[in-house]
């Protein structure tokens, strides 16, 4: 599953509107509860475990794709 995927289906919006400036600040659907869901998510369908601080900066698809980047996942 790519990620734009897996952030569209928590979002509950279609997959077309979702981009890389998807995130908290321009996304009303990105809720704090959302969000646990997509770490959550990202974690299981990447194998990752994301620190406690790359969770909490992770507010948007492009700092998702630059923290797995980091870890050597491409996406």
């Amino acid at each position: 599953m790519s990620l734009n995927h897996l952030v569209a289906d928590v979002l509950r919006v279609p997959v077309e509107s979702v981009g890389d400036d998807t995130g908290t600040a321009t996304t009303a659907a990105w809720t704090s509860m959302r969000h646990v869901e997509i770490v959550v998510g990202v974690e299981k369908t990447y194998g990752v475990k994301l620190t406690p601080r790359e969770a909490r900066v992770c507010r948007s698809v492009r700092a998702l794709r630059e923290v797995l980047t980091g870890k050597g996942i491409a996406v």
